[in-house]
């Protein structure tokens, strides 16, 4: 049936009335989900409860110590934006297998702590629109953020030309190395560490003339940083996507040449390597028990002698001493892996980045949150899960930092974001092999070192470590 002449008019101006005051309304009144702009300014005045998932500490204690922290960024945040946030943390080693849980079961959140070096990763996720695209809301929602965030970072975390998600933190560097008492050296008339060898002499020499210390702060989840050692010390080798790097990593054989990558338990330096860190078990550089403890989080230098760490993280503050006493006193000191072979990389940004759900229905608000966190200093230790106690902010450590950014490269995979779903199963069994077979090996746990490694070899192979090689290698060349 067709409308009257006079009632189809009447349709057409009522339908030209709504859109004009739709659009006029636009210049004072942006209605966005539960925070609309109002008169230029976001109206908070309904209440909006946040949940918010950030990788952390597992041990009962640090979290206890969160929860306050949470309990007054809550108070505040209610006064300033009228929400609320609930806090979850996974715990680092869950990572490898939670994250990916999460985002196949479509689990609900807000805000999540995500990267370019998980899996899956930021890009990957981005480009399955797992996240709200922020560009257009940052200079609204998250003023403070978008104006003090340098272009170039948010040009490392744009998909496709749009930001999926806020970066934070410094900019990071693969920067490992070995931190040591310098007074130390003194006090025993040794010479700065340069090398493996004058690193087993600077403990051999503590094991003798202070047996009260131990020489290295090592557990389970530090045995990684031993891994680092061996990558860093290598002449050519960098790390490779595939594997977290929480994990027994896959390597490229050169920066040069990013596509021929391999697992180096295969290699021959893996096995040296296995042998060395048995010997350092045998004499006991660490505890006896090293399989059955867990570390503080940080350096405690009236008890440890060094630790293997990136030195980044020491500078910016995001490890901190677990001493109370004065650092100055024991003239920190640091002997970087990778200098030597120009191995020092520059990461991006999107290596650190708090995605927003496209589902959740209150993205600006959560953007309206992060921009209250990461500008305040006392609440931003919230999303880089960092330890209390003083930060190195030695000198000569500091002048060390600006000159290893001044040499760093480019992470030669750049914006690569290696999609795992194809081999996610895989993945989880090579991280349960690299868990239980690896992670013994690399403490000196694991018995005769090269019957361990030829075990550690079989069950990599029966995990699937060559399809995984093949399908990172057919993405790398299709990149």
């Amino acid at each position: 049936m067709r409308l009257p002449i006079s009632k189809w008019k009447s349709c057409l101006i009522i339908t030209v009335l709504i859109l004009l005051l739709s659009t006029l309304l636009g210049c004072s009144f942006i209605a966005v989900n539960s925070t609309p702009v109002v008169d230029g300014q976001p109206d908070t005045s309904k209440y909006v409860k946040l949940s918010m998932l950030l990788m952390g500490p597992s041990s009962t204690e640090a979290i206890e110590g969160y929860r306050y922290m949470v309990e007054e960024l809550n108070n505040n945040v209610k006064t300033k934006i009228n929400t609320n946030v609930e806090v979850t943390f996974i715990p680092f080693q869950e990572a490898g297998t939670e994250y990916p849980l999460i985002f196949s079961s479509k689990e609900s959140y807000d805000i999540i702590y995500t990267g370019d070096q998980g899996q899956p990763g930021y890009f990957s996720l981005a480009a399955n629109e797992i996240f709200m695209p922020l560009d257009e809301l940052l200079s609204i929602y998250a003023k403070d953020i978008w104006a003090k965030t340098d272009v170039d970072r948010w040009d490392d975390v744009k998909y496709d030309g749009r930001i999926y998600g806020v970066p934070f933190g410094r900019d990071e560097y693969r920067c490992n190395g070995y931190i040591y008492r310098g007074d130390l050296l003194q006090k025993y008339e040794m010479e700065p560490i340069v090398s493996l060898d004058s690193m087993e002499s600077y403990m051999d020499t503590i094991l003798i003339q202070d047996p009260e210390l131990t020489p290295i702060e090592m557990d389970e989840r530090q045995a990684i940083k031993l891994y680092d050692m061996l990558i860093d010390l290598h002449q050519t080798w960098i790390p490779a996507p595939g594997l977290p790097q929480s994990s027994l990593y896959i390597v490229a054989k050169s920066k040069d040449n990013i596509t021929d990558i391999l697992h180096p338990a295969f290699s021959s330096e893996f096995m040296d390597f296995a042998e060395k860190m048995k010997e350092w078990a045998d004499k006991q550089y660490w505890g006896e028990d090293v399989l059955m403890e867990s570390s503080s989080g940080h350096w405690d230098i009236l008890k440890v002698a060094s630790i293997f760490d990136n030195l980044s993280g020491h500078v910016d503050g995001s490890v901190g001493l677990g001493s109370s006493e004065d650092q100055t006193d024991y003239d920190i000191k640091f002997y970087c892996f990778g200098e030597d072979n120009n191995k020092i990389i520059k990461y991006g940004a999107a290596k650190n980045v708090l995605g927003i759900s496209a589902k959740s229905g209150n993205g600006e608000r959560a953007l309206m949150l992060l921009d209250y966190i990461i500008g305040n200093k006392d609440y931003y230790e919230l999303l880089s899960y960092g330890f209390e106690g003083p930060i190195i902010f030695d000198t000569d450590l500091g002048d060390m930092a600006e000159h290893y950014k001044n040499i760093a490269l480019d992470d030669p995979y750049g914006k690569f974001d290696f999609d795992s779903s194809s081999a996610a199963e895989i993945i989880e069994d090579l991280q349960r092999v690299n868990s239980q077979y690896g992670i013994p090996i690399l403490l000196g746990k694991a018995g005769d070192p090269r019957t361990a490694v030829n075990r550690y070899r079989e069950e990599l192979t029966k995990a699937g470590i060559q399809s995984l090689l093949d399908t990172i290698k057919a993405q790398l060349d299709d990149h």
